[in-house]
């Protein structure tokens, strides 16, 4: 009877512990000229819409981040992947295309977005960009965007990916007096991008490890650079959230899920 209870009981929580949907804050500081306001980011990763998370649920939250009026909300991947259908995949997207904000939704691809696991696709990479670029949603894969003259975002295409441009490729063209927000799935290289003068990265991909003892482990062993929250190197900072939901089932032991409240300050 013991175990019989047990499993019932870490089912229930894990399974309340995924849709158990968090704010979490951050407050990072910069010696950049940026206006002395600041700004307020959004991140939002790790959805794979709609294995955890149903469209009312999503819309809810969506409804939730537009009241704190972000400057920017970025869509750090995997917000949907091979088990989306191509109408979920296409709700998934007007439903975020919905957030408010000053300076609109940047996206960039994770490892999952594609499809790229499955046999049988259910829908193509061209659909897939066509679909998030009609709802407005910029698509940032290996390029920056300038907010205004203080202010850039540049996204990196998937690790997974053969071939990407390298962190110092992606500055290419860019003025490196402006606060440099990278958008990266999946946190690697966080030497790298320091060295190449990168202020902040942001990355999802982790879960935190989801499933317990997996986020341990995975820190124990240095398996991944960062399995979740913050670290400083110097003058580069980065976040890695674990994620909005979760993927393959509703179920969550390890931490909770979350969307990011990021707030931009001058030092």
């Amino acid at each position: 009877l013991f175990p019989v209870l047990a499993t019932v009981l870490v089912i229930g929580y894990s399974y309340w512990n995924m849709k158990d949907v968090r704010v979490t804050e951050y407050t990072v500081y910069t010696e950049k000229e940026i206006r002395d306001k600041g700004y307020g980011i959004c991140l939002i990763s790790d959805l794979h819409f709609p294995t955890t998370m149903d469209a009312p649920s999503l819309e809810a939250y969506c409804n939730d981040i537009s009241k704190k009026k972000p400057d920017a909300v970025v869509l750090c991947g995997d917000i949907v992947d091979e088990r989306s259908t191509k109408a979920q995949m296409e709700k998934a997207f007007q439903i975020l295309s919905g957030i408010q904000s000053e300076s609109g939704i940047y996206y960039v691809y994770g490892n999952h977005d594609r499809a790229r696991y499955s046999k049988n696709p259910p829908f193509t990479q061209e659909e897939l960009q066509h679909a998030v670029e009609d709802t407005g949603i910029t698509v940032l894969k290996d390029r920056a965007e300038a907010l205004n003259n203080e202010f850039t975002i540049i996204g990196r295409d998937d690790k997974s990916v053969a071939g990407r441009k390298t962190s110092e490729e992606l500055l290419q063209g860019v003025d490196k007096d402006d606060f440099l927000l990278l958008l990266d799935h999946q946190p690697a290289g966080l030497k790298e991008n320091a060295a190449a003068g990168y202020d902040l990265q942001l990355s999802g991909h982790t879960h935190a490890g989801q499933m317990w003892p997996v986020g341990p482990l995975t820190t124990l062993f240095r398996m991944v650079e960062l399995n979740y929250g913050y670290q400083k190197q110097g003058s580069f900072q980065a976040i890695v959230t674990s994620g909005i939901a979760g993927w393959g089932y509703p179920l969550r032991t390890g931490k909770h899920s979350e969307y990011v409240m990021i707030k931009i300050r001058k030092k």
